[in-house]
């Protein structure tokens, strides 16, 4: 089966990992943060075998996941969980030893007719962060600044339930609109006691953002890292970095994290000075290449990084 993207499904199988044994915990993480992975690469696995995918993960080195809504996300996977009480999600976590600090929810779950039940889901998991994880596709700077009212809105109504919004950006975010970056303007009108933001690192690569510089310069705005490796593209004729256009960089192939060309030393320097609190590997890797496999071999590299 094709690889469907995150794109993909929210504008519209992986195979059984081949495991190798590993550590119960990753001593020598960076930054000291136990590392996480992001469901969503592993995303069929899991709607299949839930507690049997946290207890693999584990056994190579993870210690925490980040959710995808299973209702939100029930047609790219997580379907046959969709109506598993909060408090059997949580005895699976608690079972696995693992933690669930962070879940990605899609823009209709925020919605007026919605958001109450999802802050409820979110809270009867034990969540931290209910983080929305794609943005209304925009084209133009007035329809970000719709966004941007909506992400205002949801974040107060979050901030008063006693849980934390977040943003996860994809690549449209790096570009610029007569000038102007997306991001930086996301930062001026989101208020920032309400949002924090998860930054992938896919797509801060493929538009040629020093992730790491970026972070330090805006210290406590962001909470997480969604880590991904990947090589350096040609850049197409006529087209500059940072999107300075609408014809951004398509994100490269992922691989597993070290065996591409993003400096990590740096990433990591960059996310200490940000003050990032979560990272989450995310192997949405192409077939025939396992995403177990890929998350075993990105664990193994950041075990022995030394930032």
């Amino acid at each position: 089966m094709r690889n469907v993207s995150r794109r993909e499904f929210l504008g519209s199988s992986l195979v059984a990992g081949c495991l190798t044994a590993g550590p119960s915990r990753i001593e020598a993480s960076p930054l000291g943060i136990p590392l996480g992975f992001q469901s969503y690469g592993i995303r069929d696995r899991i709607g299949n075998d839930f507690a049997g995918s946290l207890k693999a993960a584990k056994e190579i080195g993870y210690e925490a996941v980040e959710l995808c809504s299973f209702k939100g996300y029930a047609k790219a996977g997580f379907g046959p969980l969709a109506d598993m009480k909060t408090a059997d999600i949580r005895k699976v976590l608690q079972d696995a030893g693992m933690k669930a600090p962070s879940c990605h929810f899609n823009f209709s779950e925020f919605d007026d007719q919605t958001i109450d039940q999802s802050i409820e889901w979110a809270t009867g998991v034990g969540l931290k962060f209910m983080t929305l994880s794609m943005a209304r596709r925009a084209t133009t700077m007035d329809q970000w600044k719709q966004n941007f009212d909506l992400m205002n809105k949801y974040g107060e109504k979050v901030h008063k339930a006693g849980l934390i919004f977040g943003y996860h950006t994809h690549s449209d975010e790096w570009l610029k609109i007569d000038g102007v970056m997306v991001f930086d303007e996301m930062l001026r009108q989101v208020d920032k006691k309400h949002c924090v933001y998860q930054l992938d690192l896919g797509g801060t690569f493929a538009n040629g953002l020093d992730a790491g510089k970026y972070m330090a310069a805006h210290p406590g705005r962001f909470f997480s890292l969604h880590l991904k490796d990947a090589k350096k593209q040609p850049e197409p004729a006529g087209e500059s970095k940072a999107g300075a256009g609408r014809g951004a960089a398509s994100s490269p192939a992922v691989l597993p994290v070290g065996q591409g060309d993003i400096d990590w030393k740096e990433t990591f320097a960059g996310a200490k000075k940000g003050g990032i609190t979560t990272y989450f590997v995310e192997m949405e890797v192409r077939p025939p290449t396992d995403p177990m496999e890929a998350m075993r071999q990105s664990a193994q590299y950041l075990r022995n990084l030394k930032t």
